[in-house]
């Protein structure tokens, strides 16, 4: 650690502490570039290493099994079958001590291409996450702003201010994927690590941006399967009696906003955002960072886990019946089939200090039509300093879900998480941040007593060129 610390200590002080004045980018602005008339190539690497120094506190428990169906179906769980928090005599998720260290470093690699007239494509590729340590294909997307591959001038008047894109990538729901750490692009996040329930899809979709400068707003809409390797054409039927519902399944999302610069000094946004879908198989709206959670080994997760400070809010535990492979049936995760979801985003920026704030509500329901609701809230606090070579960060967050029939039912699961971070631009490509964090989970099923927290400490360096 002190190593580590003194070459960290001396890169900031030798490092060149060029300007970085930062303006919040959100949705991108209109490609009017010319085109040469041949395909105009550009690449992108992030590079990023971490320090993890955290503790944590929890006790797991073992998930039951019934030796016995409950007559009638589908399946309910009952006094009689729900165990208690002093019932339980093994652990499936043991209190793994953890210590101080280097982390897996993470990479990134983005090709970017001008095909033609207001038609670009990005290929995103991971070399190293997390998740999967080995390099993968996050995904790829085109943006067209334009129809003139069509013929030239075709549909000119709605094309002046419309974006269509089209592909693999993140979904335009909410603003946080515009402020979030994706792998090893750390340069838009004030802090290290990300929410603790994130409201964020990558998946297959379909999006239209229309952009109304006149009055500083935009109206957009898409249609997205949720899944970034979609394999929607093995047909799969709803089926209460084993707890799956139906492949196929389409999520419809939108978002309305006003950003306008009142002066230099000051900027405000607000945007709404909504999205919904019903009867999915797979729906990942709460767990899709494939890149995984930048903190490792936590409560109970393994280093290669896509969710350890993460919390798949919207699912919970239901028993599946007892089959010929599975003779005394299981407890297993799933997420809603159905969630109409809403995300409220407010960002105020005044000389150097920002306001990032986010309320969002869910409605859900489990493939028995169990209810499950969430209130979520954040707000952020950014101080920068010198030309924003510096600057200091504050967050708070809450995420409260209702869902009385989790297996274990120690009431409103409850996630509390603080964060408190330090940030230094070495160049306009070189950024070192520290954080302090704190995360409490309280009435949660899988711990004993319901309860666990993580806090400590995180050190970060990246480069982005």
């Amino acid at each position: 650690m002190k190593k580590f610390a003194v070459v960290l200590l001396s890169t900031v002080v030798c490092g060149t502490l060029a300007s970085a004045k930062l303006n919040q980018q959100f949705e991108p602005e209109k490609d009017t570039s010319g085109f040469s008339g041949k395909p105009e190539v550009s690449f992108a690497t992030d590079l990023s290493f971490y320090f993890q120094g955290l503790s944590q506190n929890y006790t797991g428990v073992a998930l039951p099994t019934l030796a016995t169906t409950p007559a009638g179906g589908p399946y309910p769980i009952t006094a009689a079958t729900k165990p208690n928090a002093s019932g339980f005599t093994s652990n499936t998720v043991t209190d793994t001590p953890i210590e101080s260290g280097l982390i897996l470093p993470t990479a990134n690699l983005d090709i970017n291409a001008k095909i033609m007239s207001g038609f670009n494509v990005k290929l995103q590729t991971m070399l190293a996450s997390h998740h999967h340590n080995d390099t993968y294909v996050k995904g790829g997307y085109a943006t067209i702003d334009n129809l003139d591959f069509i013929a030239p001038g075709f549909l000119s008047s709605i094309m002046k201010d419309t974006t269509i894109k089209i592909g693999v990538n993140d979904i335009n729901y909410g603003d946080d994927q515009y402020r979030r750490t994706d792998n090893a692009n750390v340069m838009r996040n004030p802090f290290i690590t990300n929410m603790g329930v994130e409201g964020y899809l990558q998946g297959t979709h379909v999006e239209i941006l229309y952009r109304m400068p006149a009055i500083s707003s935009f109206a957009m809409v898409g249609i997205t399967n949720g899944q970034a390797n979609p394999q929607d054409v093995a047909k799969t039927d709803y089926d209460a009696i084993t707890g799956s519902a139906s492949s196929n399944r389409y999520g419809i999302y939108g978002k309305i906003g006003f950003d306008h610069e009142y002066t230099d000094d000051l900027r405000f946004r607000a945007t709404q955002s909504i999205y919904s879908i019903s009867g999915s198989n797979r729906n990942d709206l709460y767990s899709s960072d494939k890149a995984g959670n930048v903190i490792t080994n936590v409560l109970g997760t393994g280093a290669s886990d896509s969710m350890s400070s993460g919390w798949n809010a919207m699912s919970g535990y239901i028993h599946t019946p007892a089959t010929t492979k599975n003779p005394d049936g299981t407890y297993v995760s799933k997420s809603a089939a159905d969630i109409l979801a809403s995300k409220t985003n407010l960002f105020l920026k005044y000389k150097d200090t920002e306001l990032y704030g986010m309320y969002e509500i869910a409605d859900g329901a489990d493939v028995y039509d169990k209810s499950m609701k969430m209130n979520h809230y954040a707000v952020d606090l950014v101080q920068r300093f010198n030309n924003d070579k510096f600057w200091a960060a504050a967050r708070y967050e809450n995420a409260v879900v209702k869902y009385a029939d989790a297996f274990n039912d120690f009431g409103d699961a409850e996630l509390t998480q603080w964060q408190l971070g330090l940030g230094w631009f070495l160049s306009k490509n070189a950024v070192a941040k520290f954080e302090y964090i704190d995360q409490k989970r309280e009435k949660f099923s899988i711990y004993q007593n319901g309860d666990a927290e993580f806090k400590g400490f995180m050190v970060n360096a990246s480069l982005s060129f």
